[in-house]
């Protein structure tokens, strides 16, 4: 009779040998390679969103901080600003920014942001999954976020703030599954005040999802489950801390109160910045909000699924925010998404059976390799900001070694400030600054033709410095005092007749 037993070390080595493929079968799952789908997406649309008006000033202030130690507290880059109180309110995340700048130029800042977009979707992919979703739809859903937060790609300080939602959510989520994580919650929160001022967001969403838990009951398709005592106690002990966590920051308690400020003081900005303006029905952005709303009412009529309060009450905040300020249809999509990807069944579910890894390993080496292959060069990336940016007509003025006081477009101030900082500009984005001393409103009386000269010549202005599409251009080329020394398709500028 044959002998059919096995030693210790052969059972250990077909343990071994069914682990490593059982590893292998899920590095390299449908589900994972679907990730490197959204990452090729992401990708995609990078490069395009490089020429972003804040990061120069921001560059500018984190290299200030790394030469001297210490955050200005008087505005020391524009003409407009110069000795005005500042806050350097969003200072931690403007420094992987410049370290990815410092190490490869555009290069650096194309893959910092890239990176943490990446990250985003990551989390909201995974959520989606998380919460019954089959991968498929999980990733359909999930490239409706990524389409929605264009709105916001670039090197953005914004993005770390987003990031930081993201991880809230996460930890909400495992909290409701295991009762467990809460105590991350301050941490992330003392992280995130001194990364961007979104962690207004992070409060509201960590206060409607307590209070949906303060009811029980059913209502057609909502459902709330009470939070138990000993639930609601750790919750409310987790968001007490994490307020607290707040006052961790250089700032102190003015940090804290800088969102109440921008509501309240800075209605300029909100008035005529486009970001912050509603919803536009008729642009691809609108477009794209009209498919999430019509997905969710979709998921309603034909999907039995019960809705929970909670997701119910994050929904309403987040598609009412988008709608009124165009900037938070990113904050739509990272809250929408994964709520709506287990109603979705538009596509088939994951049959790991049916599943092949070395395919898929495949696929994502494909996309790895093309993203290496086709990262773009510093050149290219340089004729992208170019194209934006008065980068021939700053190097003109240097050659000139023009001096004097500059009316410049107010998109191109913090470039001006980091690429010819002996240049001052009048104005930037960093918008609150110029509110406070009026100096805003002058900008904006003057690119409206309403007593143009009278501002120029109350402010001492020497070269107007301005995109050939403003209004002003017809005045100055029509006005004795003012004559036209440089022009190209970017920028046109413009020097006072002695």
């Amino acid at each position: 009779m044959p002998n059919t037993s096995h030693s210790p070390s052969e059972t250990a080595a077909a343990a071994g040998s069914a682990s490593g493929a059982g590893w292998v079968a899920s590095a390299f799952s449908r589900p994972v390679m679907c990730m490197f789908v959204l990452a090729a997406v992401i990708f995609r649309d990078s490069p395009r969103g490089l020429p972003e008006p804040d990061i120069w000033w921001h560059l500018r202030d984190a290299a200030y901080l790394f030469q001297h130690h210490s955050f200005p507290l008087v505005d020391t880059f524009s003409l407009g600003g110069a000795g005005s109180p500042r806050l350097n309110y969003e200072w931690l995340s403007e420094i992987p920014f410049l370290l990815g700048f410092n190490a490869r130029g555009l290069q650096g800042l194309l893959a910092v942001y890239f990176t943490v977009f990446t990250l985003i979707y990551i989390g909201v992919y995974y959520r989606s999954c998380r919460g019954g979703a089959s991968s498929l739809n999980a990733s359909l859903t999930t490239l409706l976020a990524i389409l929605l937060g264009v709105v916001s790609i670039g090197p953005r300080v914004l993005l770390f703030g987003w990031l930081c939602m993201v991880g809230l959510l996460l930890l909400l989520d495992r909290f409701q599954r295991t009762g467990k994580g809460l105590w991350l919650l301050p941490p992330l929160y003392a992280l995130w005040i001194n990364l961007h001022g979104s962690w207004v967001f992070g409060m509201a969403v960590l206060g409607l999802t307590i209070a949906a838990g303060l009811l029980q009951g059913e209502w057609g398709l909502v459902v709330a489950r009470r939070w138990s005592p000993r639930e609601l106690k750790r919750l409310l002990l987790a968001l007490a801390a994490s307020l607290a966590a707040l006052f961790v920051n250089p700032f102190g308690y003015t940090l804290v109160r800088y969102p109440l400020d921008f509501l309240f003081r800075q209605q300029t900005n909100m008035q005529h910045v486009q970001e912050w303006q509603s919803v536009d029905f008729g642009k691809m952005s609108g477009k794209l909000a009209l498919i999430m709303i019509f997905a969710l009412l979709a998921a309603t009529l034909f999907s039995r699924q019960r809705w929970k309060l909670d997701e119910v009450l994050l929904m309403t905040f987040a598609l009412g925010a988008a709608l009124v300020h165009v900037r938070f249809l990113f904050f739509a999509g990272l809250i929408v998404a994964p709520i709506l990807a287990p109603r979705l069944k538009l596509l088939p579910p994951y049959r790991r059976e049916r599943d092949q890894p070395w395919l898929n390993a495949c696929i994502m080496a494909a996309i790895v390799g093309a993203m290496i292959f086709l990262f773009p060069s510093e050149a290219h990336l340089q004729r992208k900001v170019d194209a934006e940016f008065p980068t021939a007509a700053l190097e003109f003025m240097q050659q000139q070694h023009l001096k004097g006081r500059i009316f410049n477009d107010y998109p191109w101030g913090g470039y001006m400030e980091w690429y010819a900082p002996e240049l001052k500009p009048l104005v930037d984005t960093r918008t609150d600054i110029f509110i406070y001393n009026g100096v805003f409103a002058d900008y904006l009386r003057v690119t409206a033709n309403d007593h143009s000269f009278q501002i120029l010549d109350r402010y001492k202005i020497e070269y107007v410095l301005l995109s050939p599409q403003r209004p002003l251009i017809y005045l100055l080329e029509n006005s004795p005092a003012w004559r036209e020394i440089y022009a190209d398709k970017v920028a046109t500028l413009f020097e006072r007749v002695p």
